[in-house]
């Protein structure tokens, strides 16, 4: 019997704590914010089963705690893992725990935006063509979850976050991916170059044989990053043509190698916007390395309904449409959101950020497009300062506030879209929440 210790209690901790006392091992759990009280009673209640209190912080070391599981909410810098490091316990993610005794591939995708929707996707095509995968990650259920289920996956597909891809050593993604690099989670990673690096480690343990889909729509990153690869590159772009790879054109995706192109039909695909357009060219890009047929996917396409608040249209109220994209926690992906809906827009942006320049944002905020901005929660004085003049922008403290004043803020043939480009921790437990709490105001039961 070992000695592990959880740090973070939530979704991704309780599975590993669980996994762990299932095994017969002995696991102290930490965190920060949530109640003990909280906690699945047949953890808390097992024999095996210990809280930590900082208190007992200074009692850590090697010869009691064989390793310590990180969750990702927590930052890298806490003190406990700080503890953990001068007492040299290795620290890894739940991610790679898992991987050490999974029995299927794995296919890996991670990016700054379009993570979910691409795995959730990819996930589909394969279960439509027969596959049997598992999907989950970052996104669902957690990796550590499938080794406890009694299906025998053919295929595993996995989001995962930078926060994950930190604390791996041999976790090996035999299939793997970034869909996109935009600033991100800098309060967590210093400088975006660091963050570039969290997210290479996706290809760092494949070997030859393996697969990279690698995105080469921008030259200013895929050109520092192909040389770091050294399994098999899957060029993909949603820019141009390419010599070799899968590229977009005329609604259909080209598949060319050695010469020979075969064309897939995305006459079907419904989710809008030139993002979603990429995670599709990801997805389809997985799929054919892995063997499912051109017809298999374009069937698939017609039955995917993409994510609950993703761009999800929540209802048409007196002629204005109300959207949800509480998802989008970056500028970058409220700019995707933007872009893929028709004007005039009423947008809702605000709650904690992630970066201090909301700058890339001026570009998309036009008047042509955006009638009206309301910002709300903690950072909404921040992000005015970003907001161009000639935008009419008005300050709320929350949602709640917002809509008591939106019946006279809006007309017939607006577009209400939440696209928050923050996080949601001022003021919800997570985006979905936030997306639930918008739903209801929107139905007129707060």
């Amino acid at each position: 019997m070992m000695n592990y210790l959880v740090v973070g209690m939530g979704k991704t901790g309780e599975s590993t704590a669980r996994f762990l006392l299932n095994r017969g091992e002995k696991v102290l759990g930490y965190d920060d914010h949530k109640k003990w009280s909280d906690i699945s009673p047949n953890i808390l209640n097992h024999p095996a089963f210990s809280p930590l209190r900082p208190i007992d912080l200074s009692k850590l070391n090697r010869r009691k705690i064989q390793e310590c599981i990180v969750s990702p909410g927590v930052p890298s810098y806490h003190p406990i893992l700080a503890k953990c490091e001068q007492e040299r316990i290795p620290i890894v993610s739940e991610v790679e725990l898992a991987c050490r005794m999974l029995h299927f591939p794995l296919i890996g995708i991670t990016g700054s935006n379009g993570k979910s929707t691409t795995v959730a996707l990819i996930g589909h095509i394969l279960n439509r063509a027969g596959f049997s995968a598992f999907v989950g990650g970052n996104f669902g259920t957690p990796l550590i979850d499938s080794i406890s289920f009694p299906t025998s996956y053919q295929w595993g597909v996995v989001e995962l976050s930078s926060f994950q891809l930190e604390r791996i050593v041999s976790a090996r993604f035999q299939v793997a991916g970034i869909l996109n690099l935009s600033p991100n989670h800098l309060d967590r990673h210093n400088t975006f170059r660091d963050y570039f690096f969290q997210k290479r480690n996706i290809f760092i343990n494949q070997k030859k044989e393996d697969r990279a889909i690698v995105n080469f729509s921008i030259p200013s990153w895929h050109t520092q990053l192909c040389p770091m690869i050294r399994s098999s590159i899957i060029p993909v772009t949603g820019l141009g043509q390419l010599q070799e790879g899968f590229y977009w054109k005329n609604q259909k995706i080209v598949e060319r190698f050695e010469g020979k192109e075969r064309k897939i039909d995305c006459l079907n695909w419904h989710l809008p916007g030139e993002h979603n357009r990429e995670n599709l060219l990801f997805a389809t890009a997985v799929c054919r390395v892995v063997g499912v047929g051109v017809d298999q996917i374009e069937e698939s396409l017609s039955t995917f309904q993409g994510l609950s608040h993703r761009i999800q249209k929540v209802a048409e109220i007196n002629g204005v449409v109300f959207y949800d994209d509480s998802k989008s926690t970056t500028p970058a992906s409220t700019c995707a959101a933007i872009n893929s809906l028709n004007g005039p827009i009423v947008l809702l942006l605000g709650g904690r950020s992630k970066i201090k320049d909301f700058s890339e944002f001026t570009q998309y905020l036009s008047p042509a497009k955006i009638k009206m901005i309301l910002l709300f929660g903690e950072d909404r004085e921040l992000i005015q300062k970003f907001i161009p003049e000639s935008i009419p922008t008005r300050l709320f403290s929350n949602l709640d506030e917002i809509f008591s004043n939106i019946r006279s803020l809006v007309v017939p043939g607006d577009c209400v879209l939440l696209s928050p480009a923050c996080t949601s921790w001022d003021q919800y437990a997570n985006y979905q929440e936030r997306g639930e709490h918008f739903f209801r105001l929107v139905y007129g039961n707060s």
